[in-house]
C-alpha cells in the first residue's frame, strides 16, 4: 500500500495530468486510489486549494476513510525527536511556519504513519545533497528521514511502475 505526499498530488492535477487534458489518467488511476492508496486527512487539507480533487475527484472515488494523522502523534514525536538530536538538521528544521513541527504541515506525519501502517512514502522529494553534521540543513527531506526509520519512499515514476499505470 501507498502513502502519496501531497506534491505528488499536485503534479497530477496541475503539473503533467490535468483533468482536461489527460481525463484517460484520471480514469486509470481510480482504481488503483481505491485499492492501493491509503489517505491521511493531512494530506487532503493540504490539497485545500484544489476543488475539483478534494471536494468531486476524493468525494466520488475515494471509498476508504481518511486516516486521522493525529492517531500517530507517538510516531510523529520520535520523528521530531531525531530531527533534533541526529546533528544533521539545524534549529530552523524546527522553528518556523513551514517546519516539521507545525502540526498542519504532512512531511513528518507522512513518516509516522507509513512507519506504523507499514507503507511506502511516494513523494517528488529528493534527498539531501552532502547531508552532514558540519553542515546542518534547515530543510529535512522526506527520504532522508524515512530511511532512518525503515521506511521505504519511492518516486512517482517507480509508483506508476509498480501498480502499472500506463496511460
Amino acid at each position: 500500500m501507498y502513502l502519496l505526499d501531497t506534491n505528488i498530488y499536485i503534479s497530477f492535477y496541475e503539473r503533467y495530468y490535468p483533468k482536461k487534458y489527460f481525463p484517460t489518467f484520471w480514469e486509470k488511476f481510480i482504481p488503483i486510489l481505491q485499492e492501493e492508496v491509503v489517505i491521511p486527512d493531512i494530506v487532503v487539507e493540504e490539497n485545500q486549494h484544489n476543488e475539483w480533487f478534494r471536494k468531486d475527484f476524493l468525494k466520488t472515488y475515494y471509498h476508504k476513510e481518511y486516516l486521522k494523522h493525529s492517531d500517530y502523534a507517538e510516531q510523529w514525536q520520535e520523528v521530531l525527536q531525531y530531527i533534533a538530536s541526529c546533528g544533521f538538521y539545524s534549529n530552523k528544521a524546527l522553528i518556523g511556519e513551514r517546519s516539521w513541527t507545525q502540526d498542519t504541515i504532512a512531511d513528518g506525519w507522512l513518516i509516522a504513519i507509513a512507519k506504523a501502517e507499514q507503507l511506502t512514502i511516494v513523494t517528488n522529494e529528493l534527498p539531501a545533497v552532502n547531508l552532514s553534521k558540519g553542515r546542518p540543513s534547515k530543510n529535512p527531506k522526506i527520504p532522508d528521514v524515512a530511511r532512518e526509520f525503515d521506511v521505504p519512499c519511492i518516486n512517482m515514476l517507480n509508483f506508476f511502475e509498480r501498480v502499472n499505470l500506463k496511460v
